[in-house]
């Protein structure tokens, strides 16, 4: 792996964890469920974003179908979130 790609996926990580701690605190401190129900669906997104900044750096495509799955999990459970939010129930 080149020097400027192993700088380009540490400093995504960085920031990407950087994102994933505000995003923790929005969910803990946050005042209204709806605040708490954004910070999680952008968490998993930033989950995902992590897992694929490593699959590059470690230059495998192992853990691609994680991605796929953590996406796809990360969506329902947002859409599920918001529907409870708005009508009190998931069905």
């Amino acid at each position: 792996m080149s020097a400027l790609l192993s700088l380009t996926c540490t400093l995504s990580l960085a920031g990407l964890l950087v994102a994933a701690g505000m995003c923790l605190y929005r969910m803990l401190i946050g005042p209204q469920a709806a605040d708490r129900a954004i910070a999680f669906d952008t968490l998993s997104a930033i989950f995902v974003g992590i897992i694929a900044v490593l699959c590059i750096g470690w230059n495998s495509v192992l853990y691609f179908d994680a991605v796929w799955i953590l996406t796809l999990v990360g969506f329902l459970g947002s859409a599920s979130i918001a529907r409870y939010l708005e009508k009190g129930r998931v069905f």
